[in-house]
């Protein structure tokens, strides 16, 4: 996606009077009334371990929760813009002294359609110690600024200690063309993957990161490695060099079911601190990304396709290859107050764990969905938070073994 295509996409989103009435009633009616209960929520509910948050942490959580939920998409679109902008203005506060470092990635397709995806470097560019990271957004929204100040965070936090580590953000394609749909998105992930392994890295000194749907792509990059996707003229498969495997994967909040998200359990409905979006935009977004299979002009079955798009429903021995030829070690990590906790436990009790004995599961205490990012939104490093320590110990024992 070049400069001029970015131009074009973020000046299509012009904002009409409905809009601005939309805005006006989240900033005028809502948003007053939301403050004030979550300053009042740990006297009103003071069983709920959420509630010993900062209070500035659950201030920024309340606007991240209720302005998706009560503007257009189209305004949202708006007020993010495109990847490319939001790693341009990260730049320009972060790290001006390097400037931007974008690798383009081969478009989607052989015949020219699809859009290119596109790599952002966090700090130098290196071929060791690299961090290849999946942001979420629903496959709708880009990669945000919190989730890079988390990175950077995490960069600097692993630099005192002598561990020099590179972090590449894959910017892929997102939205509601048939250009975003998938299995576009795997193609972009699998070409990342290529790209880095023919700049010199080995798979040993990679640990892939996704989270929300950034962590169903890393599921989709896993499935594909076991079983390759029965579409190879989309999406060939990805093959190690021989005896490799990647060192690790982390999957931060993954979002493993679109079709009918509460047959794993209730959180999905009852989890209502959550950032996540609300069961409905759930069942809708969900939706959404499960039906862009149809935008496949070629011959498939949609029941050879579904442990890809939702591995929550692959077969219980799908991942049974997984230890021995893809990766060394999986973490996963959840909030016990966010709206995807079932899903993610029965992913990984039923699925992964039976078949990779150094596969973990944390559930945070009083934890939302991406929680460690979600400090970012309102902070420049972590808030009191518990399992942030946690996660990056765990990333950086992976590249010291």
């Amino acid at each position: 996606m070049d400069d001029q295509t970015e131009t074009n996409n973020s000046s299509a989103l012009n904002l009409n009077w409905a809009n601005y009435l939309s805005i006006a009633y989240l900033i005028t009616v809502r948003l007053p009334f939301v403050l004030l209960k979550t300053v009042l929520s740990p006297l009103l509910h003071p069983a709920n371990t959420y509630n010993d948050k900062p209070l500035k942490r659950r201030i920024g959580d309340a606007l991240m929760r209720e302005a998706p939920e009560h503007l257009p998409e189209s305004v949202m679109l708006r007020m993010v813009g495109t990847g490319l902008e939001q790693y341009r203005q990260f730049v320009s506060k972060y790290q001006p002294e390097l400037g931007m470092t974008v690798e383009d990635l081969p478009l989607a397709y052989n015949d020219g359609r699809g859009e290119k995806a596109q790599l952002f470097w966090i700090g130098p560019r290196r071929t060791e110690k690299v961090i290849l990271y999946f942001p979420g957004g629903a496959y709708v929204y880009p990669v945000i600024d919190m989730m890079l100040k988390f990175w950077r965070y995490a960069q600097m936090q692993w630099k005192r200690q002598g561990l020099e580590v590179g972090i590449v953000v894959l910017s892929y394609s997102v939205g509601y063309s048939a250009d975003a749909a998938f299995p576009i998105q795997l193609f972009q992930a699998t070409q990342a993957v290529n790209h880095l392994l023919s700049q010199g890295c080995k798979p040993s000194d990679i640990q892939i990161v996704g989270d929300s749907a950034g962590g169903n792509l890393v599921a989709q990059l896993l499935s594909h490695m076991v079983h390759p996707l029965p579409l190879p003229s989309l999406v060939p498969p990805l093959n190690l060099p021989s005896g490799t495997r990647l060192r690790g994967v982390y999957m931060l909040s993954p979002w493993l079911s679109f079709s009918n998200p509460d047959q794993w359990g209730s959180s999905v409905q009852t989890k209502i601190s959550d950032v996540a979006p609300s069961y409905q935009k759930l069942r809708s977004s969900g939706g959404h990304y499960l039906n862009s299979v149809s935008n496949i002009d070629i011959p498939y079955e949609l029941s050879e396709l579904i442990p890809y798009i939702e591995p929550v429903l692959a077969p219980d021995s799908w991942f049974s290859g997984l230890q021995n030829t893809v990766v060394e070690r999986v973490l996963m990590t959840a909030g016990m107050e966010e709206r995807l906790l079932n899903q993610i436990e029965v992913f990984f009790n039923r699925k992964l764990k039976p078949h990779h004995s150094d596969a973990v599961l944390l559930v945070q205490n009083g934890g939302l969905h991406d929680d460690i990012i979600m400090d970012f939104f309102v902070a420049e490093a972590p808030l009191d938070n518990d399992l942030t320590p946690v996660v990056l110990d765990w990333l950086a024992e992976g590249f010291r073994m």
